[in-house]
């Protein structure tokens, strides 16, 4: 167990050195020093989840919903902040993607 743990750790330190770590703590900084953009997320994320609890129900959309998310789709597109962060979440997600399926592909039963 030792050797996987000190292996786990030097990965670790290799995934805190990549560009698409350093890009995602960037946009994270980024973000939490722009009071316009964490207002737009804030909003984004409470309008999507009252969509989705929606959605999930079975409930149908009221046309000034669906309005509300496309004019806060629109706020979040048209913000570099958070289109910066979008695109960094995404790169991190994908490379640990690829870390994930390394180890699976090593440890097939």
């Amino acid at each position: 167990m030792k050797r996987i743990l000190e292996l786990a750790g030097r990965l670790g330190e290799a995934v805190a050195e990549h560009a698409h770590f350093k890009a995602l703590r960037s946009a994270r900084e980024a973000l939490k020093n722009d009071d316009d953009a964490q207002t737009i997320q804030r909003e984004y994320d409470e309008a999507g989840e009252v969509l989705r609890q929606k959605l999930n129900t079975g409930q149908p959309l009221e046309p000034e919903e669906k309005r509300l998310e496309t004019e806060l789709r629109a706020k979040v597109t048209g913000n570099a902040v958070l289109m910066n962060m979008l695109r960094a979440q995404a790169d991190f997600h994908e490379m640990m993607q690829q870390v994930n399926a390394a180890i699976e592909d090593k440890t097939q039963l």
